[in-house]
C-alpha cells in the first residue's frame, strides 16, 4: 500500500507500476481504478492505493499519475521478496532498519533517519510504535514522523512495517494515518514477520497469535519476528507511573498473553519500544529487544530487573538488520552520551534565559565547543548554529559554576545533538551484535 496526502483535492488520480528490468526491453504497465481521497478537513486529503499482486523478485517502479494523459505527479522504486525466495534471483542481504518513540523528539529522529539514509539502503522500515505523542494532532504526524523520513528518500522507498504504540492509537479507527489492522503477518524471503498490537485486550488477537504462530507460514520460516510496541520484560521507567500510576501493568498484560505463546512456537526475536533506552537479552531461547530511543526522552530510572539482559545503553539509537539465507545479524547504532546538559528546571532556578547552556565539566565540552561554527564576542560568549540555521547566543558558565549533570537533566538542544550526530557518523556500529542461526 502507498500512502500520500495532497493539501487539495485533485480528480483522476491512479498509481500504476510495473517491473524495472534490463533484460527485458517489454514493460507491462498496470494502473489501479481511480483513487478516491479521505478528506480529513480543507488541507488535508489522504489518498491510498494498492500496488499488486507482485509475485516475482524484482525491483519495481510505481508511479502516481493525474488526468487522462496519466500526468506523472511522482515516481518512486522499490524493491519485492516474495514469500518463496527465488534462489536464482533474490540477492542476500535484504537490510531493514528499525526505529521506535520518536515522539516529540523530532530533532534527533531526523539525524537518526539521516544516519540511515547515508548509510545503509534498507529495502524496509520497521517502526514499533509512538511515532507521535498525540495520535489527533496533524502537525506532530507531518514534522515528528513524515518529514523526516521522506526528507531523506526513506519511506518512498522502503515499505513501513509499523506496529501500533500507545500514543498513536486511535481507539475510534478515525485516524488516517494508521494501518487498520490492529495485528497482521507477512513473509520476507525467509523470515515471518508477526506485528501485534499492545493496545487492545482481545481474546481474538491471542486466538489469530496461536493459529498464525502453528501455521506452516510460520513453522516452515528460517526466521519468526515479532514487533509488538510495549515489551513484555521491562526495566526502566519513571518510578510514579510505574507504581503509582500501575503503568507496570502493560508490561505485565503483554507478558502473560503472548510470551507463552512465543516460549511454545519457538519465536526467535521479539522487537518491541516503548521504554526510551536500548537492550538486548535472551530468555528461553527467544531473544527480546527495546529500541525505544528514536527520539523521546529517555528512560534512566530501574523500576524492575530480570537479569537477562545482558546490554543496555541510555541513548537514542536505531537498528540495522541484515537478512541472509541462513543468519540474522543485529546491529544497534547508538548515538554517543553528549557530555552538555540543558533543562528547562534549571535555567529557571538560575534565572537564565533558555538559550543558555549548562555544560557538564568536561573536556569534551571544550572540544566541542572549537567544532561547531561560531562567532565570538568574548570568553564567555559564543554563537552557535544550529541545524535549522537559526542562531542562539548562547552563555558559557564560568567553571565554578558549571552544574553537574543530575538524573533529571535529560533534554538536549539541538546544537549538542549536532556535535554528538557528527561524532556518531564516524564511530561504527557498536559490539552488540545478535547473530541468529539455524
Amino acid at each position: 500500500m502507498v500512502v500520500w496526502e495532497a493539501n487539495c483535492e485533485l480528480k483522476n488520480v491512479r498509481i500504476q507500476w510495473y517491473e524495472k528490468s534490463i533484460i527485458n526491453e517489454t514493460i507491462e504497465i498496470n494502473t489501479s481504478e481511480i483513487l478516491k481521497p479521505s478528506n480529513i478537513d480543507i488541507s488535508h486529503h489522504v489518498y491510498k492505493g494498492i500496488i499488486g499482486p507482485l509475485t516475482s523478485v524484482g525491483n519495481y517502479v510505481y508511479e502516481i499519475v493525474h488526468g487522462q494523459k496519466k500526468q506523472i505527479i511522482s515516481s518512486h522504486s522499490f524493491q519485492f521478496f516474495p514469500s518463496i525466495p527465488d534462489g536464482s534471483k533474490l540477492t542476500y542481504p535484504i537490510q531493514i532498519v528499525a526505529f521506535a518513540d520518536n515522539q516529540f523528539g523530532s530533532f534527533v529522529f531526523d539525524r537518526l533517519v539521516r544516519l540511515a539514509s547515508k548509510q545503509h539502503s534498507p529495502n524496509f522500515i520497521i517502526h514499533a510504535g509512538d511515532v507521535v505523542q498525540e495520535f489527533d494532532n496533524l502537525q506532530q504526524w507531518q514534522t515528528d514522523f513524515y518529514d523526516p523520513l521522506t526528507s531523506y528518500n526513506l519511506a518512498q522507498h522502503a515499505p513501513i512495517i509499523y506496529a501500533h504504540g500507545n500514543h498513536d492509537f486511535d481507539p475510534n479507527k478515525s485516524n488516517m494515518y494508521t494501518t487498520g489492522a490492529h495485528w497482521y503477518s507477512f513473509t520476507i524471503a525467509n523470515t515471518r514477520w508477526i506485528v501485534l498490537d499492545s493496545n487492545i485486550d482481545d481474546e481474538k488477537q491471542d486466538l489469530w497469535l496461536s493459529h498464525e504462530l502453528s501455521s506452516p507460514e510460520t513453522q516452515n520460516a528460517s526466521f519468526k519476528i515479532v514487533v509488538v510496541h510495549i515489551p513484555p520484560f521491562m526495566e526502566f521507567w519513571e518510578p510514579v507511573a510505574w507504581h503509582e500510576k500501575k503503568e507496570k501493568h502493560w508490561g505485565e498484560f503483554v507478558r502473560t498473553r503472548f510470551v507463552p505463546l512465543f516460549r511454545k512456537y519457538g519465536v526467535d526475536l521479539v522487537i518491541s519500544g516503548h521504554q526510551h533506552n536500548y537492550q538486548r537479552g535472551q530468555s528461553d531461547g527467544t531473544i527480546y529487544t527495546i529500541i525505544g530511543g528514536a527520539g523521546g526522552k529517555l528512560d534512566f530510572d530501574r523500576v524492575e530487573d530480570w537479569a537477562f539482559y545482558n546490554v543496555v545503553r541510555k541513548t537514542h539509537h536505531y537498528i540495522l538488520m541484515e537478512i541472509w539465507s541462513e543468519t540474522i545479524i543485529w546491529k544497534a547504532l547508538l548515538k554517543p552520551v553528549a557530555n552538555w546538559y540543558t533543562n528547562i528546571a534549571g535555567y529557571r532556578q538560575l534565572g537564565l534565559r533558555y538559550d543558555d547552556v549548562i555544560a557538564e565539566e568536561s573536556t569534551t565540552v571544550q572540544e566541542a565547543l572549537r567544532r561547531v561554527p561560531r562567532e565570538e564576542y568574548d570568553q564567555r560568549t559564543l554563537r552557535l548554529r544550529n541545524a535549522f540555521q537559526l542562531s542562539l547566543r548562547n552563555e558559557i558558565l564560568p567553571r565554578d559554576k558549571w552544574i553537574k549533570p543530575v538524573e533529571d537533566i535529560r533534554y538536549l538542544e539541538p546544537y549538542v545533538e549536532q556535535v554528538a550526530f557528527e561524532e556518531a557518523e564516524r564511530e561504527a556500529f557498536d559490539a552488540a551484535k545478535v547473530v541468529l542461526k539455524k
